[in-house]
């Protein structure tokens, strides 16, 4: 019985010994998961707060235009494909709501409080209009903070109507709404597209080049502006026969240039006043 009780004893105090191991591995596991798990949230709040400061323009608090460039090529690639997939006959139904309608604007405001009032004023009033377009511009509609006073709306084409008027009174009424209230000037200057610019080439206009054919939209809107002060929209839109090989040329303003000439882009604008279109390789061109 001794013997047996030593036996149970030393058996006992063995088990004792491992379940202390045990205890103490899980303990040192534990910690080890509680550390790891420490250093992954913070490594996911940097991460976080570098694509905030990477992606937000520094002034708004807007996406800014490394979030544009990031996004816009995937976004169009993905409604090329769209519509060709239509095309081809591989869907049936055109995929209208997939079309992307651009605006790009200028809200001279900006500027003038620059200039008028001092840098810490335009910084404090750069950012009080980014706060409120970010809240009042809802997805999928998305907003970008170009440049300066430039910004970039995207939205599906899911309006009832394709009349570019509309979406510029929409951006109108938007910085109605807050420079009045503000006693601020109003008047913004409009360029608008679609894309697929070409209804029948998906892959003929790329992301930037559709930016410089907003950019050279606004910049007509800003001629306008000079005999016939305040808001002022130019749309330009490629007829549906437009062919691609017309607007391979490497310069895509002279292409939008000679489109116009040759009646394959056309012009709509808020005035019915002639339009110049300026371009270094081209001359001028007037369109009503």
């Amino acid at each position: 019985m001794e013997r047996e009780q030593f036996e149970s004893e030393k058996a006992l105090y063995k088990q004792q010994k491992v379940s202390m191991v045990l205890i103490g591995l899980l303990a040192v596991m534990l910690l080890l998961l509680l550390r790891r798990q420490h250093i992954s949230k913070q490594l996911k709040e940097q991460l976080s707060q570098l694509r905030v400061d990477y992606y937000t323009h520094p002034r708004s608090g807007l996406r800014n235009l490394r979030m544009l460039n990031a996004r816009l090529a995937n976004s169009l690639q993905q409604s090329s494909a769209n519509f060709e997939q239509w095309h081809l006959g591989e869907i049936i139904n055109e995929p209208l709501s997939d079309r992307l309608r651009f605006a790009l604007f200028e809200a001279t405001f900006l500027k003038r409080i620059y200039l008028e009032q001092g840098y810490k004023q335009g910084l404090d009033a750069e950012k009080a209009f980014g706060s409120y377009l970010k809240e009042q511009v809802l997805e999928p509609a998305r907003i970008y903070h170009f440049s300066d006073a430039m910004f970039l709306y995207i939205e599906p084409n899911a309006r009832l109507s394709c009349d570019p008027k509309q979406l510029a009174d929409s951006l109108q009424q938007l910085v109605d709404n807050y420079t009045l209230k503000n006693n601020l000037n109003n008047a913004i200057q409009v360029g608008m597209a679609e894309y697929p610019f070409l209804p029948r080439a998906y892959t003929a206009i790329n992301d930037q080049e559709l930016i410089d054919i907003l950019l050279m939209a606004v910049n007509a809107g800003l001629n306008m502006n000079d005999t016939d002060p305040g808001s002022h929209w130019v749309h330009l839109c490629a007829i549906d026969a437009a062919p691609a090989a017309s607007f391979v040329c490497g310069d895509i303003r002279r292409s939008c240039i000679e489109g116009i000439d040759k009646g394959l882009v056309k012009v709509r604008s808020s005035s019915k006043a002639e339009i110049i279109w300026n371009n270094d390789h081209s001359t001028d061109t007037k369109v009503s």
